[in-house]
């Protein structure tokens, strides 16, 4: 009974570590599937303070993306930045674990990634984690 109810208050706690947490996202004033995105990450506890510019490739830069890295928005949260449509699942993976990463990206706009849902049709696709000597490596696969 015990381990029980420890289980239940790590995997609780787990859950409500996310809840609340700020991220604070770059994107283009005309980006839809960004929003999209936004949205995905409010409804799973996240405060949001999007910030729209027409100078996201210069955020990119600064944040040590590099070429191939880099997809429609850019996100921060806890000093790692989240780069393009990533997941939940590898977002609190990330903040958990806290690896010595810059952060996580999906780079491009895979179909079937968050905020980038067409019906049923998904691309298969990996989400990397960004060394701070800027090479890669494979996070989550989707």
């Amino acid at each position: 009974m015990k381990k029980t109810i420890l289980s239940l208050m790590l995997i609780t706690s787990s859950i409500f570590a996310m809840e609340g947490k700020t991220m604070t996202v770059y994107k283009s004033p005309y980006c839809g599937c960004c929003t999209k995105w936004i949205d995905i990450m409010k409804s799973e506890g996240f405060k949001v303070n999007s910030i729209e510019t027409n100078e996201v490739n210069n955020i990119k830069q600064k944040a040590g993306l590099q070429a191939g890295q880099t997809s429609c928005h850019t996100a921060f949260v806890d000093g790692y930045v989240v780069e393009g449509h990533v997941n939940y699942s590898a977002i609190k993976k990330m903040l958990e674990e806290k690896p010595n990463i810059i952060g996580i990206t999906v780079p491009g706009m895979p179909i079937g990634s968050p905020g980038m849902e067409q019906g049923n049709t998904k691309q298969a696709y990996n989400i990397l984690y960004v060394n701070k000597d800027g090479s890669t490596g494979v996070y989550e696969s989707h």
